[in-house]
């Protein structure tokens, strides 16, 4: 069974950025089981439709969801809010870059499991006192967490490409990690914005995405992302040109590319996007999370209720992200600080992933 998110006497920017916390999750939630599988062992384990499993059939939230509401929380801190912004009252972007780099440092404190080498190269050059931490990388770990800020910043472009530029840098130099996180907001913001009230024609992303970025690598995995669109199988053809025997992995040109042609393929259904997510292997919390992202964003997006009632998590909870997304749209009250709760959390998390991680050793092979 599935609902549409949110009630349908919300307004639609309201869906569009609940949509977008909330369809990051459970691609988050749903994907971190199979995380590093090839595709051929993730159908060993997988049983279709897919539901949560990491604990007793119950789901937990990984550094792509984390990140997602440390950058949500970083923004309402700095004075952002979705669809306000003017000439006199615009968010202030040292504030954003502050806040986000205290929240990561205090988040490495917790042993996050499967952490970024990016990611843990440049904060623990925060924690060093570097000016500039962001080591030179093309890791999706900015792409994992920049839909939110497309959300937020989705009628007004220079606000959009500067945050979300500062947001990248902060932990990742190369410019494709640059270019991949921009895709990901530019297609977020069209959506909070209503410009796609339905599936957009691989001409018109193509006109999108061709905005984004002059990098080479990017132009490559551009016209990739338009080959594999318009053929008779997008995310085969997807899963072909930009993954491997061990599916799609982490380097940006790769997984942000893979995850859009999904999105594309399945707009608004969120159970096939992220199943299809899944299905290839590799990085596939992330990969999920950035497609269910997405696809929770777009025009009446439905997700799996099992899907949202079996994440067990805390304090980043669903009634968090609801408060977070209410916040983001009416400057409704919502604690931003890092909550002290997330280092007994991290060090129970790692048990848990660990002790998946040693049954996976186990058959079926």
């Amino acid at each position: 069974m599935r609902q549409e998110l949110p009630d349908r006497s919300e307004s639609r920017q309201m869906r569009a950025v609940l949509g977008c916390l909330l369809g990051c999750a459970v691609g988050d939630s749903i994907g971190l089981p199979y995380e590093g599988l090839s595709a051929a062992r993730v159908k060993k384990f997988a049983k279709l439709p897919l539901t949560q499993k990491l604990a007793f059939r119950r789901g937990l939230l990984s550094d792509d969801t984390d990140h997602t509401i440390f950058v949500a929380q970083a923004l309402l801190q700095a004075g952002a809010i979705a669809g306000s912004q003017s000439e006199r009252n615009k968010p202030d972007i040292e504030v954003f870059r502050n806040k986000l780099s205290w929240k990561l440092r205090f988040w490495l404190l917790c042993l996050p499991a499967g952490i970024g080498f990016g990611t843990l190269r440049a904060i623990l050059r925060m924690w060093l006192g570097f000016a500039k931490p962001g080591v030179f990388s093309a890791g999706n770990g900015p792409a994992m967490r920049s839909a939110i800020i497309g959300a937020v910043f989705a009628h007004d472009a220079a606000l959009r490409r500067n945050f979300v530029h500062t947001s990248t840098t902060l932990t990742h130099t190369d410019p494709q990690a640059f270019a991949g996180a921009m895709a990901v907001a530019e297609i977020a913001a069209q959506l909070v914005a209503g410009t796609w009230q339905q599936r957009p024609s691989v001409e018109e992303l193509n006109a999108l995405l061709q905005k984004v970025s002059d990098d080479p690598h990017w132009r490559k995995a551009l016209a990739g992302i338009s080959e594999c669109c318009q053929t008779p199988d997008p995310v085969a053809a997807a899963a072909a040109r930009f993954g491997g025997k061990n599916g799609v992995q982490g380097y940006v040109m790769h997984s942000v590319p893979f995850a859009v042609v999904v999105w594309h393929t399945y707009f608004n259904d969120v159970l096939g996007c992220v199943q299809a997510i899944v299905l290839t292997g590799g990085d596939t919390d992330t990969n999920a999370a950035i497609a269910g992202a997405l696809a929770g964003a777009s025009p009446n997006a439905e997700i799996p209720e099992n899907w949202l009632a079996w994440i067990a998590d805390w304090p980043h909870s669903l009634s968090y992200l609801r408060q977070l997304a209410a916040a983001l749209n009416h400057a409704a009250p919502v604690d931003t600080r890092f909550s002290p709760a997330l280092m007994l959390r991290g060090f129970a998390f790692t048990g848990v992933v660990l002790a998946h991680g040693f049954r996976r050793l186990l058959p079926p092979y």
